[in-house]
């Protein structure tokens, strides 16, 4: 059976079939749409601006200051990171990046640390030396005047004189060499050892 050519039509080009949907029908999936590939999608409404997504950004609220952190870091030491947690909760909620309190409080942290350090090496010895300077005031003291010199050696002194010698031991007692001024107006030379409190006992002197 043969189908009649239709009217007009060339012979030589093959008949297609008749399309049987309409138009605006959702074509085959192995047919591509007649009205081609869909457009990208593109929100309406944007500013004309060179980089719209960045006004995505514009409605966040202004982070807290960091500086803060500094502050209570130096005067407070590790307890500066309560101040750290709470800007950083701050900018989190405003959907800011929360690096820069941590990165303060550690910074300074670490400062606080180091100072803390020099401050030490300096502070401890100067507290030291003048602690000493008091003991020595305060044997130089006892010496002339709780009577004991005067009970053990028959002298009594008006002014004693007494340098340190080497560092205090283990048991609390310093060695001191004392240079007495007797009321008579003579010298004497007197070697005691003394504990932190003053409280001194006499060297008795070498025999030659």
């Amino acid at each position: 059976m043969t189908t009649q050519t239709p009217y007009g039509a060339d012979p030589a080009v093959p008949a297609q079939a008749y399309p049987t949907n309409p138009p605006w029908a959702t074509p085959p999936p192995d047919q591509p749409s007649a009205s081609g590939p869909p457009a990208p999608y593109s929100p309406h409404g944007q500013l004309l601006v060179p980089y719209p997504e960045e006004m995505h950004n514009a409605a966040r609220p202004t982070p807290p200051s960091w500086w803060p952190v500094l502050v209570w870091t130096w005067f407070f030491g590790p307890l500066g990171a309560i101040s750290a947690a709470r800007r950083a909760g701050r900018a989190r909620r405003g959907q800011n990046s929360v690096a820069p309190y941590w990165v303060a409080w550690a910074a300074m942290t670490a400062v606080f640390v180091v100072g803390m350090g020099v401050w030490a090496a300096l502070a401890v010895p100067t507290y030291l030396h003048f602690r000493e300077d008091a003991i020595t005031k305060l044997v130089q003291s006892n010496v002339v005047g709780d009577g004991q010199l005067t009970e053990s050696s028959r002298v009594t002194a008006t002014k004693a004189a007494c340098t340190p010698v080497g560092v205090r031991g283990t048991d609390g007692l310093r060695r001191y060499d004392c240079v007495l001024t007797l009321n008579d107006g003579r010298t004497g030379s007197l070697t005691v050892t003394a504990d932190a409190d003053g409280a001194w006992t006499a060297v008795p002197a070498k025999k030659k």
